[in-house]
């Protein structure tokens, strides 16, 4: 099986996620991990996301983006398009590409006027994503949806199943981000242990402290995690390691690979507000976190 293909929809914070697939090239998807691309493919608008997935052979990729547990995939539908929560007509969407596909869909259908009202486009725009759609469906794709929440609201998965033809779509049901680590020395009388047991210092903080599994080199890790903003703003204020030059191993210890060889890695995290600590890649509470459908 050939890499799958990363299409990214954060333009705002494309770098960390292009650093991830860079460096780590590996995506969990439930029980396993599969390999990805290096590179992203970066997209704005439905329509550009249909255009790269037509663009590549490969049947499975990797779609990150924000999302919305009501509106689902935030992203506009065309370059002419204000709107961006698609998850509100993906049914709509699904129910028209079926017309077309079975040869009942009349060039001035009312249900085609009122959808393309919803997206904000011209009819025609809304027919050619329509056919668009068909030929991706053709396809059966396997999407792996990272994005906020997605999987919190199975219903609308299973209206973008439809809507893409898709052979399988994952998606975590809580939010969901990604996190630059660069760890540090603790300060000058100050051991990981102690540290371990200490409150955060900073408001809306968790703290894990990660042990390397075995007899290991490897000394302990501890991350502070904020959550600044209720969203995607949030920050690692603490991480500490007695000696960084070990970050590339805890990359690789805490996501499967990790290949760059500074004293720095990208952490994807899963983050549930009701709890006091997070998943990561590896870890049997991260994939528990992935909705299936």
């Amino acid at each position: 099986m050939s890499p799958a293909p990363v299409h990214s929809g954060i333009l705002g914070g494309s770098l960390i996620v292009n650093d991830y697939y860079r460096f780590s090239q590996l995506e969990t998807i439930g029980p396993a991990q599969i390999e990805t691309e290096s590179t992203t493919r970066s997209f704005s608008t439905l329509d550009e996301l249909l255009d790269h997935i037509l663009a590549t052979a490969e049947q499975t990729h990797i779609v990150v983006n924000h999302g919305s547990p009501t509106q689902g995939l935030l992203i506009r539908f065309s370059p002419n398009s204000p709107y961006n929560a698609t998850g509100l007509v993906a049914q709509a969407l699904a129910n028209l590409v079926d017309a077309l596909v079975q040869g009942t869909l009349p060039p001035f259908d009312g249900r085609l006027l009122n959808v393309a009202l919803q997206m904000g486009v011209s009819p025609p725009e809304a027919l050619l994503l329509l056919e668009k759609f068909v030929r991706v469906r053709q396809r059966n794709p396997i999407l792996h949806f990272r994005g906020c929440n997605l999987g919190g609201n199975t219903a609308m998965l299973n209206f973008y199943k439809l809507l893409f033809g898709a052979a399988l779509i994952t998606a975590p049901n809580c939010r969901m981000f990604y996190l630059r680590i660069r760890p540090r020395r603790p300060a000058s009388g100050t051991s990981i242990a102690q540290l371990a047991v200490q409150a955060p210092s900073t408001a809306n903080t968790r703290r894990r402290l990660f042990q390397a599994p075995g007899v290991s080199s490897v000394g302990p890790l501890l991350v502070d995690v904020r959550d600044i903003d209720g969203h995607t703003n949030v920050d690692s204020p603490l991480s500490v390691l007695d000696d960084p030059a070990q970050a590339q191993r805890w990359g690789e210890l805490l996501t499967g690979r990790w290949t760059n060889t500074a004293p720095e890695f990208v952490l994807p995290v899963l983050w549930n507000d009701f709890e006091t600590s997070f998943p990561c890649p590896l870890e049997v509470s991260y994939r528990q976190r992935l909705s299936m459908v």
